[in-house]
């Protein structure tokens, strides 16, 4: 790794360490993507929700998609990401509308006590 690409993650992990939720975003989706970092799905979960739980509407839309595509069918995680991508929508971000828009169609194709 570059030592200018070092320097950001380390400003960018202290940043998210101090609790700035645009930095936990950040380093979630490097942990997620594996950019200039190893990847570790299970760490930029964790920043993705610290983010999201601060109420940043980008990263509690990504929280729901995350959730949404490793969901299954499981009727609990998706009702999970249904929540973030309302709160997401409730701050003004259209796709998490469009997300929980589609997310409500499957639940009415599957019919009465599915997810």
């Amino acid at each position: 790794m570059p030592r200018d690409e070092a320097a950001q993650l380390a400003l960018l992990q202290a940043d998210a360490e101090a609790g700035v939720a645009r930095a936990q975003r950040h380093l979630a989706n490097r942990y997620l993507r594996g950019r200039g970092i190893q990847r570790d799905e299970a760490v930029g979960m964790m920043w993705l929700r610290r983010a999201a739980e601060q109420g940043l509407p980008q990263a509690q839309r990504e929280l729901g998609e995350y959730l949404e595509r490793g969901a299954g069918e499981r009727a609990a995680v998706l009702e999970e990401a249904g929540r973030w991508y309302y709160l997401a929508a409730r701050s003004g971000d259209r796709f998490a509308r469009e997300h929980l828009a589609r997310l409500a169609a499957r639940r009415r194709a599957a019919g009465p006590g599915n997810p």
